[in-house]
């Protein structure tokens, strides 16, 4: 869970939690990390699934796009992302985040644009 009014920047998981996400090579989720990135898009003061605090102002309206499609598209066709993303852009964000760290090849494989976009905004070395 992460934190709102006196507990604004805070992340409480649970240490059963904690340790499924990491010890669960199965699937591409991890609470750690959904609820950890779900900090990062607030630190720009809103959550919108747009993390500018670390997004690059050039790659905003790209990746606000690429959100956009690919939650229509997963709407329509289903998809191996985790159908919980389709819920908001913020939950979108968060759940393609575990995906990129998680699982980043499989990513990588099926979804070629958002993994490239992630390294963008995560400035991995891809």
């Amino acid at each position: 869970m992460v934190g709102s009014g006196a507990m604004q920047h805070v992340m409480v998981l649970t240490k059963w939690q904690l340790r499924q996400g990491f010890i669960n090579e199965q699937n591409a989720g991890n609470t750690a990390i959904h609820e950890f990135v779900h900090l990062i898009d607030k630190m720009d003061g809103t959550m919108d699934g747009v993390p500018e605090i670390i997004l690059e102002r050039k790659y905003k309206a790209q990746w606000k796009k690429m959100m956009d499609e690919t939650i229509g598209q997963m709407k329509i066709h289903g998809s191996d992302i985790d159908m919980y993303a389709t819920t908001s852009p913020v939950e979108f964000f968060a759940v393609i985040s575990e995906y990129f760290f998680e699982q980043p090849d499989l990513l990588k494989a099926n979804h070629p644009n958002l993994y490239e976009m992630l390294v963008k905004i995560y400035k991995t070395g891809g």
